[in-house]
Order: structure tokens, then C-alpha cells, then sequence
């Protein structure tokens, strides 16, 4: 065999072995893609905010439209905490009149 031919069967060596090695890592990579599925399926899914607003874009930038309570589902909303709802109540943003966020604070409008 020549120094040629004995370079070119190595090589195929080699080339053999990493496709042996990204086969290896393609299945460890799917097994542990499926695991963490698993993982992730039984994972309970986090609260919702305690209080939502829900805007509307407009030139000038975002509007507040309503306020919502976290657990409505009249309307998506930005989450936010609890003393900008009051702000934005007392300025006269529109409670949602489903979940009656103003109740819950005890703020009347």
C-alpha cells in the first residue's frame, strides 16, 4: 500500500469515527429534548398577575385602555402591580366591568 492510499484510509478512519460521534450526539440531544418535554409538561403553569392592564397603541405611544384583575380573561394585558392600578384608576382609566377591579380594591369610580 502506498503512503497515498494509507493517508486516504486513515482519513476514512476518521470521517467514519465522526459520523459515528454526531450520530451519538444527535440521539443524546433528542433523548434529553424529550426529557425535558416530559419535564416541562408536569411543570405546573405560573399564577397570573395579580392585576393586568390592557393598552391600545396609539401615536403618542401606549394607552392605557382597562384595568383587570390577573385571572380575567375578558382581555390580554401587560401584568403590573398594584399601586400603578390605583394610579391608574384614580386618573379615570376604565375598570373592566367583569372583574371589577376597583371593587376588589375597594376603590369606588
Amino acid at each position: 500500500m502506498s503512503e497515498l492510499e494509507t493517508r486516504l484510509e486513515s482519513w476514512r478512519a476518521v470521517q467514519a469515527w465522526l459520523t459515528w460521534q454526531q450520530r451519538q450526539a444527535a440521539q443524546a440531544i433528542a433523548s434529553l429534548e424529550t426529557e425535558l418535554a416530559t419535564v416541562q409538561a408536569r411543570r405546573p403553569p405560573p399564577p397570573p398577575p395579580e392585576w393586568k392592564v390592557e393598552s391600545v397603541r396609539t401615536a403618542s405611544g401606549p394607552k392605557a385602555l382597562r384595568v383587570h384583575q390577573g385571572d380575567c380573561t375578558m382581555a390580554p394585558g401587560k401584568p403590573t402591580g398594584v399601586e400603578q392600578v390605583r394610579r391608574l384608576l384614580a386618573d379615570g382609566v376604565e375598570p373592566c366591568p367583569y372583574c371589577n377591579p376597583d371593587n376588589a380594591l375597594g376603590i369606588s369610580t
